[in-house]
């Protein structure tokens, strides 16, 4: 509801004066033709003006005045009725709000936003119990702040454009480019969200002397017979276009013996506080111009060395050493880019001193990080500082991604992986019913998505000794989701499974595994996987016999004279991928990270890179169905 504005006015100091008024140096000036009788003092009087200041201003006018003669006063400085307020009349708050992307939560949300959790419930009723695909959060209806960075959150208007937004809050574009990292002149688009800089970011003031025009007084002149303007101009030193200005704007010679008004106008040298804009941010070359400068890129012209660093939580350990080996091996494959490339090994089992010295040293252009249990917050800052992209890269379970922009997320994080997976299964098998088999695991994240996507009447659970006993129909389609994660366990299930598909051989029957199965798929296990009909999910697989991976191989091989070592993940796959796709990637793209695509010849995992928010850093969705067929081939259904 509105507030009341009690005011406390002077009618007549309210009414306008009914009189002409021109326009000189830009200040608008009421005009008064003088009457018989009149004075300064009765004018001042009638019309509510300061008489010093009438006085100073046509110091031509003194007593008695003649009439005829033209007087003049300030239209803008008419004093102001002095107004009594009450309470003022608050601004409208804009509430913002979130639409939900597949493989979000909650707590991923407000981490992005920096908005309690239970903020977030409690203005989202239902919102505790999960939240799908499309759906609109309400994330505040009045403060619309960042607590942590005091920024504005701004919602993209129709018509907005970066430099309209930029001067209307009083900031550069390169300002918000630079909170925004995915921001660009090309994707601004109405409806999405930004974050908006403090007032006054990004802004050059400087102080300069200026020569200004002032108004100081004004005086009259009668025409004599043969005056022109351009001849009465040359008398009183006063130029023509700013005589006709103050004379109504008439461009016709002026009447004999009528009185026409004199300006006087001095030129003064002032130092003046101005702002210093960045005239590129007038054009789209300029803007992209802005862009390329905030992101680091380089004018392809002029050819640089692109640094890479990777930083090992454990040099010695057989995931850092084998990463760095598919790595280089990978920056083998791409040797004939044009790009000079220098690739740098950080020891980051040090103190962050000694780490933070060498990366300023080395100053990467791109960083990747091989700790899987927690990013350090130096490391965070310094990426976040500097603006260096730093790929988290086996980490599964960290958010930073959602706060720091410059932190890139290479293995989907697990809250996306099981939604994915989840939202898969429903498209692919929503006229199934699905079986949960073994001893309900409740901390299987996976097995729980996956019901939620699903109506309850179609889930059912049974035992492993009880499954090649159940009722399964004939006509029936039956996907069991196997809760066992140990070998023997996983054994006896698919066991059973293959019973049963003997006992009902016109039953169609799947079977999705826990992604840890993936370990199991070979010998006796990965032929009990094709004959059950099992599919993994999985953040990767490695297909040994694919062309790729036998052009992997015999590189490795020629390089380091050994096989890559097997693991789960392949760690020299992690490297080779990596490799592949951000330097020959990022070559490409003129080495702009956000305009990276998507690859599509991994050995072990894929990447297509996005950004929750434009001020968020990078995840990787890509998740995969690895399938055994009972025909003894495997596909690596891509999951997005």
């Amino acid at each position: 509801m509105a507030s009341v504005v009690l005011i406390s006015l002077s009618v007549s100091a309210l009414a306008s004066p009914k009189l002409p008024v021109v326009e000189i140096l830009g200040k608008n000036y009421y005009v008064y033709v003088i009457k018989k009788g009149d004075s300064l003092f009765g004018i001042s009087r009638e019309y509510g003006w300061n008489y010093d200041q009438l006085q100073q201003l046509n110091p031509k006018a003194v007593s008695p005045l003649e009439k005829g003669m033209k007087i003049y006063y300030p239209a803008n400085d008419t004093p102001q009725p002095e107004a009594v307020v009450a309470n003022s009349v608050d601004e409208v708050a804009q509430p913002l709000s979130h639409i939900v992307k597949r493989g979000e939560t909650v707590y991923a949300i407000s981490r992005m936003y920096g908005i309690p959790v239970d903020r977030i419930y409690e203005l989202n009723p239902g919102s505790k119990d999960g939240i799908k695909e499309g759906a609109t959060l309400l994330l505040a209806e009045e403060s619309r702040k960042d607590p942590q960075d005091n920024a504005e959150y701004y919602t993209i208007k129709k018509g907005d454009t970066l430099y309209g937004v930029a001067k209307d809050h009083y900031t550069t574009v390169a300002a918000i480019m630079k909170m925004n990292p995915g921001v660009s002149e090309k994707n601004f688009k109405a409806d999405d969200v930004i974050k908006l800089p403090k007032k006054g970011t990004g802004v050059k003031s400087v102080t300069r002397k200026v020569e200004e025009e002032k108004l100081t007084s004004f005086s009259t002149y009668k025409v004599e017979k043969k005056d022109t303007w351009d001849t009465i101009a040359e008398k009183t030193g006063v130029d023509k276009s700013d005589l006709i200005e103050a004379n109504g704007g008439r461009v016709d010679k002026p009447k004999n013996k009528s009185l026409i008004t004199i300006p006087k106008i001095e030129t003064t040298t002032v130092e003046k506080i101005v702002v210093e804009e960045d005239p590129r941010e007038l054009t789209n070359e300029g803007i992209a111009e802005i862009y390329d400068s905030v992101h680091g890129i380089a004018d392809t012209n002029n050819a640089r060395e692109f640094k890479v660093a990777l930083l090992l939580s454990e040099p010695a350990s057989r995931k850092d050493l084998e990463f760095t080996r598919g790595f280089l091996t990978g920056v083998d494959r791409l040797k004939r880019l044009s790009t000079k490339l220098n690739v740098v090994v950080i020891d980051g089992n040090r103190n962050s001193t000694e780490v933070l010295n060498e990366l300023s040293d080395v100053d990467p252009d791109l960083l990747f990080l091989t700790t899987e249990k927690g990013i350090p917050a130096y490391l965070s800052e310094y990426a976040e500082v500097s603006q260096t992209p730093m790929v988290n890269t086996f980490d599964v379970k960290n958010e930073l991604y959602t706060r720091n922009p410059y932190i890139i997320q290479l293995l989907t994080p697990s809250n996306y992986f099981n939604d994915e997976i989840a939202a898969k299964i429903k498209t692919d098998y929503d006229d199934y019913t699905l079986l949960y088999a073994g001893t309900a695991d409740e901390g299987d994240q996976l097995a729980s998505a996956i019901k939620d996507a699903l109506p309850a009447s179609k889930i059912k659970s049974v035992s492993v000794e009880s499954l090649s006993q159940y009722p399964f129909r004939d006509d029936g389609k039956y996907l069991i989701y196997g809760y066992p994660t140990k070998k023997d366990e996983v054994a006896a299930l698919l066991d059973a499974v293959k019973e049963a598909k003997s006992l009902s051989p016109l039953t169609e029957i799947a079977v999705i595994g826990r992604p840890s199965w993936i370990v199991y798929d070979e010998n006796a296990m990965e032929e009990r996987f094709h004959s059950a009909n099992v599919l993994i999910p999985s953040r990767f697989y490695y297909d040994k016999n694919s062309t790729e991976a036998r052009k992997f191989e015999n590189v490795y091989k020629s390089l380091f004279d050994r096989s890559p070592a097997k693991s789960f993940p392949v760690y020299a796959c992690v490297g080779y991928d990596a490799s592949l796709y951000f330097i020959g990637g990022l070559a490409n793209a003129e080495f702009d990270i956000n305009a990276l695509t998507s690859s599509k010849n991994g050995v072990q995992s894929d990447f297509e890179l996005y950004r929750p928010g434009n001020w968020t850093g990078m995840l990787n969705p890509i998740v995969y169905l690895v399938r055994f067929t009972p025909y003894n081939t495997i596909e690596k259904i891509t999951v997005k």
